[in-house]
């Protein structure tokens, strides 16, 4: 694409919004007699269809987002974004721009962005990368579906299920996607979806572990019972809310019928790195493209 001079990059343009998105032109025309969460709401309601029809103990040791790197060189990199949004900064939060120029470096450079059901493939492609969203933010139909078609990556989103459709209050009343986005989203096969616990978000001090056993259980059984109410099939991914979690929380977690666990610990994913227990890389605001490209050097 790049040899016809061709650059995914011009996907950008200016919404009525006045943001940048990353929509193709062609459905940029769309847009302007039909915005896009209308749209949605029509495709994912056909797409639902055929769905449609306490003693606290402890779960101690913490394991925090803050260990050093971990894994061999020669690893895979499993990425984190949560935001993207040229309207709010913080730590977590990508601009589109910023996202855009990473795409489009991978895709020049050789990467494979493979879904997580691959990581224990052998062989992998030769230059693999793991693209993963927490939170599940109304952003990601704007700024990275697009491009993930152009360039036909995959990504997993993971949800945080009482917030499906509405806001997230705690950082900055932003909205989420709906059940209709993610029935259109899933449909193509780039996107997979993860559970980011469904109501267990709230508990920011520590996470899952500020929760009794079984209130983690029942939460996470609650996740999949509504997965397969309004897509169809339960999941097997979860990524721990802050990166707090501990042994016995994967238990259950397993019990719950996850065994693809995603971990905030800085790292790879090597060849002999457990599923449940698979570190990241989290991309932000504060990363420079230069540290980006380093860190996939470094892989």
């Amino acid at each position: 694409m790049e040899g016809m001079g061709y650059s995914p990059l011009s996907f950008l343009h200016q919404t009525q919004r006045g943001h940048l998105s990353a929509l193709p032109r062609e459905a940029a025309v769309m847009t302007k007699n039909l915005d896009r969460r209308t749209f949605l709401k029509g495709a994912g309601a056909l797409l639902a269809l055929p769905f449609i029809g306490q003693a606290c103990t402890s779960l101690a040791p913490v394991l925090d987002q803050d260990s050093v790197i971990t894994g061999a060189e020669g690893g895979l990199p499993v990425l984190l974004y949560h935001d993207i949004s040229d309207s709010f900064s913080d730590a977590y939060t990508a601009s589109a721009t910023q996202f855009a120029s990473q795409m489009e470096w991978l895709y020049s450079n050789g990467y494979s962005a493979i879904s997580l059901s691959r990581l224990k493939d052998s062989p992998l492609p030769e230059k693999a990368v793991v693209i993963t969203f927490d939170d599940g933010y109304a952003s990601f139909m704007d700024f990275a579906f697009p491009l993930l078609q152009s360039y036909r990556f995959k990504a997993t989103i993971n949800i945080i299920g009482n917030a499906v459709g509405s806001y997230l209050p705690m950082a900055g009343n932003r909205p989420m996607l709906s059940w209709d986005e993610y029935r259109y989203l899933t449909a193509g096969g780039i996107v997979d979806l993860g559970c980011h616990t469904f109501k267990l978000h709230a508990f920011r001090h520590r996470g899952v572990l500020d929760v009794p056993e079984k209130m983690l259980y029942d939460d996470l059984k609650l996740f999949q019972e509504t997965m397969k109410r309004e897509i169809g099939r339960s999941s097997g991914i979860i990524a721990w809310p802050y990166g707090f979690y501990s042994r016995r929380a994967m238990e259950i977690a397993t019990q719950a019928g996850f065994h693809c666990m995603l971990t905030s610990r800085r790292g790879f994913f090597g060849p002999a790195s457990p599923l449940n227990e698979i570190p990241r890389i989290s991309v932000g605001s504060d990363m420079k493209f230069e540290t980006f490209k380093s860190i996939l050097h470094s892989a």
